[in-house]
């Protein structure tokens, strides 16, 4: 989606506010850290989401969101939007991962890694319909999405934070 004015689309005004009403996040679903057996995160509220025009309503379950294949560097930084399809299949989709360096300069925290201008948001598919984002800092080791540490980063010395976005219609 293009977010520069000069290079917009004809009508690509109206087709944001389209987009607006037929994926959206339309009850709280809390997500989290997955059971620690597990490595995806989980989503711990039941709630009705919209992909397409489709309602659906998901249950709570762990281990949900299958994160996109990453590698997060020794004390680097990756956020990953979580979302749900319309069959309520989970995935979480990566930004750009962070450096160290850039980390640092953030602040270090989840928060400032989250709100980062540096941040690049994935491209999530239009049949896809954010429901939270999962942001990771690693600590001395790296960790790498799937593996059986990854939801367990806190024990590295990093962080994580999960946020529940309602409403999310775009990053």
């Amino acid at each position: 989606m293009e977010r520069n004015i000069s290079k917009a689309y004809a009508h690509q005004a109206m087709f944001d506010v389209l987009h607006g009403l037929t994926n959206i996040n339309l009850g709280n679903k809390n997500v989290g850290s997955a059971q620690n057996s597990l490595v995806d995160p989980s989503m711990s509220t039941a709630g009705d989401f919209a992909v397409n025009g489709v309602i659906a309503t998901k249950a709570a379950t762990s281990s949900l969101f299958v994160l996109a294949d990453t590698t997060i560097p020794a004390y680097g930084a990756a956020n990953f939007v979580l979302c749900l399809n319309v069959s309520g299949s989970g995935i979480g989709y990566a930004t750009n991962v962070l450096t160290s360096a850039e980390v640092s300069t953030t602040g270090g925290t989840p928060a400032t890694v989250l709100a980062a201008t540096t941040i690049e948001w994935p491209t999530v598919p239009a049949t896809m319909t954010p429901v939270g984002i999962y942001t990771v800092i690693a600590g001395a080791v790296s960790h790498v999405s799937g593996s059986s540490s990854f939801s367990l980063v806190t024990s590295a010395g990093g962080s994580h934070l999960f946020t529940q976005r309602l409403h999310m219609t775009n990053i």
